[in-house]
């Protein structure tokens, strides 16, 4: 969406009309950038320019994949694109590189709205104070763990029925996503 605007004006456009299910406030990079976080139902793309990265729901049967890291536990596996990729392909390359799973009937689920909430720290090098993440789910496909890439971060990835989330501390908003797929509603 190009409609001549200045970035905030695009972002408001883009917008407008649209409500979040879930909206928190994080910090990332150990505390020191803090950030509005608004996840989104919708079909359509944010500005392209401001996608910083894409997530998928990858699913199997009633299971969904979860991901254990340093963190905690999460099911939007996902991650920046490289030069020359569209979303689908960062998508497929960035799953089976965290979790060995390859993916088809990939479908746009919505996205996640980040907003910083402070001025743009010296050399940051992404889009600020707004950036999207696109969110997909997929289904399984296949498994190839020698598709994994040496990730430091994601520890572990498994399918986990849809009824034990909640019991492995997924967030309400991540979960949000799987009732949605799950119910259509």
């Amino acid at each position: 969406m190009d409609l001549g605007l200045n970035p905030d004006d695009e972002i408001r456009a883009f917008l407008a009309g649209k409500s979040s299910f879930f909206e928190t406030e994080t910090r990332w990079s150990d505390g020191a950038l803090p950030l509005r976080v608004r996840y989104f139902l919708s079909n359509e793309q944010p500005p392209q320019q401001l996608v910083s990265s894409v997530r998928c729901l990858v699913l199997k049967g009633d299971s969904v994949l979860v991901l254990r890291n340093r963190e905690g536990y999460h099911i939007l596996p996902g991650g920046r694109r490289e030069a020359g990729e569209s979303f689908e392909q960062t998508l497929h390359r960035e799953v089976a590189e965290e979790t060995g799973w390859t993916i088809r009937a990939v479908s746009r689920l919505g996205f996640i709205h980040l907003e910083h909430k402070e001025p743009k720290p010296a050399g940051y090098r992404f889009p600020h104070p707004h950036f999207f993440q696109v969110v997909y789910a997929a289904c399984a496909s296949k498994y190839m763990p020698d598709s994994m890439g040496d990730d430091d971060y994601e520890e572990s990835a498994a399918f986990v029925p849809m009824g034990r989330l909640a019991s492995l501390g997924i967030s309400e908003a991540e979960l949000e996503y799987v009732r949605f797929v799950r119910e259509g509603t």
